[in-house]
């Protein structure tokens, strides 16, 4: 019979991993930017994978990788005023498309269907994302009349939609969805067979 602490432990282990892996390509995607028009602020590529984990380890992870992940990225392009939005922000964006893609994948099991799904899904993370960064730019950038908010509010929104995207094409068009859930499950798979192995020696 398989291992039930040992099972539990290896699950932890992986989750942990992988829950680094996703903070880690957060940031180095947060990294990569391109200042906005207005002046303030900055396109970056960080909700790919924050919505990658939203499908992959689901919300509290997620939620981990949004807040931590992008919030270091801020810091390190000098962005510190917006750290702290940023940590409830992505942590928000990242556990909404969590929660609904885990309500999506009990619901629905045609890929195709799924896959449009946790996209319209990313979006409404999306959505919460400019939301938030419209009353955090409101804050932090206009003396009145909320301008900066104002002026973001599209560029964010299009940051958000077009990961949402990219995020949907990688795991269910490229396939990384199933290669994940391969490496994911096969600790699992050998941690049986070990079990196996030892029981029937035992006997």
């Amino acid at each position: 019979m398989p291992n039930a602490t040992t099972d539990k432990r290896s699950k932890r282990i992986r989750l942990i991993v992988f829950t680094a892996l996703m903070t880690a390509m957060t940031t180095v995607l947060t990294i990569v930017s391109v200042p906005y028009p207005t002046g303030a602020g900055y396109y970056n590529f960080g909700d790919i994978p924050i919505f990658m984990s939203a499908c992959l380890l689901g919300p509290i992870p997620t939620l981990v990788t949004g807040a931590l992940g992008a919030k270091l990225g801020d810091v390190i392009l000098g962005y510190t005023m917006y750290a702290p939005f940023t940590l409830v922000i992505k942590a928000l964006e990242g556990v909404i498309a969590g929660i609904l893609f885990a309500i999506i994948k009990k619901l629905v099991k045609i890929q195709l269907v799924q896959s449009i799904l946790y996209c319209l899904g990313n979006i409404v993370g999306a959505m919460t994302m400019a939301l938030g960064y419209f009353i955090a730019e409101g804050i932090l950038l206009s003396e009145d009349s909320w301008a900066g908010g104002i002026l973001n509010f599209p560029f964010n929104i299009l940051q958000g939609v077009i990961s949402a995207v990219v995020a949907t094409v990688m795991l269910y068009a490229f396939r990384l969805k199933s290669i994940f859930e391969k490496i994911y499950r096969r600790d699992n798979q050998v941690v049986e067979e070990q079990d196996k192995k030892e029981s029937d020696n035992s006997n």
